[in-house]
């Protein structure tokens, strides 16, 4: 097990890169901090319907089996067929679930460790070689991976799980399209070298962001001091969404963290909702989410409009942000 990546000064720097760029008018920009971005890109592939299903998510409510709903809610998407549709036989698989915080599944800040076994046994099924998973975790990791009991199940249903090691970040440009303020970040490599790349979050309220899903959840696999990242953080998350598409994003709401996010602390902070969701799109899984209608946000909490990374990562073209246009296979 690697080391913890620590949390290192962050460097944001205001666009004053050289007379040219003044001159256009551009953003300042941020990055990650560490040395000049290297040639690394993300090159997971993108799901095969990812563009027919940009506005689509597949849902899967009730019960008490957050198994069953993660399976039921793939093949709402994606059909009898499920992982099948992207996976290929020989596949090295990054399965990134949200693992911040060194609490129990009941505490509702991490996701439910049955949802992310599930997703190992439906890769390792359709053929994938090797599935990895990790977070780079806020809390002391290995805690984190213990009290959160995704350790334990996601290796038992066959996974390689580590931790994140400090020398395994790579330097990215992020000069994909969309892209606004964000000029490079560390990005942990496993992450970018997988062939398919599953993001597994869970529904809890933020204090910067207002609540966290599936477009914040990529921040666990951000090197450099991820703490910049709050500033200007909608824009930001858009940027980082930009640049990391995954194959698949899942959401796990077995349990809604409705208060005192994203580490809660508290039992009665979480309010059962036995909802699981996935989507080709971040973006169009966040909308439906973060929508007071669809999960139990506590009234008053946000609007949907006051999310803004929703509608940010909309306008760069990942998604929808008007639950109303969202196609729902439940």
């Amino acid at each position: 097990m690697g080391d913890r990546l620590s949390r290192r000064a962050f460097l944001c720097r205001a666009g004053a890169a050289g007379a040219a760029v003044l001159a256009a008018g551009a953003l300042g920009v941020c990055s990650g901090g560490g040395a000049a971005a290297e040639a690394a890109r993300f090159r997971a592939r993108p799901h095969p319907a990812a563009g027919e299903w940009k506005a689509r998510i597949g849902l899967a409510r009730g019960g008490d089996d957050p198994a069953r709903n993660t399976r039921a809610a793939n093949e709402k998407l994606c059909g009898p067929d499920g992982v099948r549709t992207f996976l290929k036989p020989g596949d090295v698989v990054v399965v990134k679930p949200n693992i911040g915080w060194p609490l129990v599944p009941e505490m509702g800040a991490t996701v439910h460790p049955a949802v992310v076994a599930e997703v190992v046994r439906l890769c390792l099924a359709a053929g994938a070689a090797k599935v990895k998973v990790f977070d780079n975790s806020v809390g002391t990791d290995s805690k984190c991976y213990e009290f959160s009991g995704i350790e334990k199940a996601a290796r038992d249903a066959g996974a390689d799980v580590f931790l994140c090691a400090r020398h395994r970040f790579r330097n990215v440009r992020f000069d994909a399209p969309g892209v606004q303020r964000l000029a490079e970040w560390p990005l942990y490599e496993d992450a970018l070298t997988a062939d398919v790349f599953v993001n597994v979050a869970v529904a809890k309220t933020h204090n910067a962001s207002l609540v966290t899903l599936c477009m914040k959840n990529l921040m666990g696999i951000q090197g450099g001091d991820r703490g910049k990242m709050h500033q200007e953080i909608h824009q930001n998350l858009a940027d980082l969404n930009c640049v990391v598409q995954p194959t698949l994003n899942i959401l796990d709401a077995t349990r809604v963290l409705v208060m005192e996010g994203p580490g809660g602390g508290r039992k009665e902070y979480a309010v059962k909702a036995d909802t699981v969701l996935c989507g080709t799109s971040a973006v169009t899984v966040d909308a439906w989410a973060a929508d007071p209608a669809n999960l139990p946000w506590k009234a008053g909490h946000h609007d949907l409009a006051s999310v803004r990374c929703i509608a940010l990562g909309a306008a760069a073209g990942l998604g929808v942000a008007d639950p109303s246009q969202i196609e729902v296979a439940a």
